[in-house]
């Protein structure tokens, strides 16, 4: 009996433990995320103080009007207070800019964001392709983005079918990283290294390598001319890099390409905009740093000759 009292007295507390239980454990929570939310404004003491300053009390507005209008389009504006971190961004990538002559980091507006993606996508499916002998197809990629990527990737049975291709890469101001990555994977063999992507953090420091089929590249061919030019920048200088340091029929035309040797990243905001900013230095297969210095052709062209005509004669000669 008194087994079976003792058992039927711990059934009655059961649901009351473990609503204290839940309990204590809410309590314990909350004080964490007080003790994390108190902790962060401490973090931020100074800032949260300077906006508060400027944005709220600054008595001068018309010089805030002013500043403001430097930076954010009137269509834009909403307040002191709801644009003063964008002010703030706009104010700082600014001055790095000047700086450093680093001309990508930078705030986006609502419009010049939309801007620029429809701008990506509508020169990206201009990507052609196009047989000029029996033997020699030639390649047009605009920028590399993923549109001209599923292009060339779309492309592959027809680009096979030929020895040798002219890659024109001229004016091509480069795009995503990854997109030149899966390009170059067409050409190279599985596990080659297309280039290191160096960051202030160590552990984020990688090498990128080729991903491509197994055995031999979907792509091989005889003869490989590049076209490039003074605005032929990021990676497309990249894919230059990676197809002459594995390939040896390879060869450049035109003159020396912009050389834009970091990379990226776009950050999404709140209210349409984002924040652009450079976080890494990339460098090819073998190491080397092309910013600010560029790739040099091995044969270098007129701006003013026809150069794909040149590439055809080039590859006659050889055969020869």
């Amino acid at each position: 009996m008194r087994r079976s009292h003792k058992r039927a007295l711990r059934s009655e507390r059961t649901p009351e433990r473990k609503m204290k239980r839940r309990y204590r454990f809410f309590q314990i929570g909350f004080f964490v995320l007080l003790l994390g939310y108190g902790g962060m404004a401490w973090f931020h003491y100074d800032y949260w103080v300077f906006r508060m300053l400027i944005a709220g009390n600054y008595i001068f507005t018309e010089d805030l009007d002013a500043l403001y209008a430097q930076h954010i389009l009137e269509e834009n504006r909403r307040s002191f207070h709801r644009d003063f971190d964008r002010v703030m961004i706009s104010v700082f990538t600014e001055a790095i800019r000047e700086i450093n002559a680093d001309r990508f980091t930078y705030l986006y507006t609502p419009q010049s964001y939309v801007a620029v993606r429809v701008q990506e996508q509508a020169r990206g499916r201009q990507a052609t392709i196009e047989p000029l002998t029996d033997t020699t197809v030639y390649l047009w990629v605009p920028n590399i983005s993923r549109w001209s990527r599923d292009f060339v990737l779309d492309q592959v049975e027809i680009l096979a079918q030929y020895e040798n291709i002219i890659l024109d890469l001229r004016y091509n101001s480069g795009g995503m990283l990854r997109d030149f990555h899966r390009i170059a994977d067409l050409f190279v063999p599985r596990g080659a290294v297309l280039g290191y992507e160096i960051t202030r953090w160590s552990l984020f420091t990688r090498t990128i390598t080729a991903r491509g089929q197994r055995g031999e590249p979907a792509l091989q061919y005889n003869h490989i001319i590049i076209l490039q030019n003074h605005r032929t920048a990021s990676a497309a200088e990249g894919l230059i890099q990676a197809l002459t340091y594995h390939l040896p029929n390879v060869t450049t035309v035109g003159t020396r390409t912009f050389g834009k040797g970091v990379g990226q990243v776009t950050i999404p905001l709140t209210g349409g905009y984002a924040v652009r900013a450079s976080v890494l230095l990339v460098t090819g297969p073998g190491g080397e740093d092309i910013h600010q210095v560029g790739i040099y052709p091995h044969i270098a062209g007129d701006a003013e000759m026809d150069w794909v005509q040149q590439a055809l004669a080039m590859i006659y000669e050889q055969d020869r």
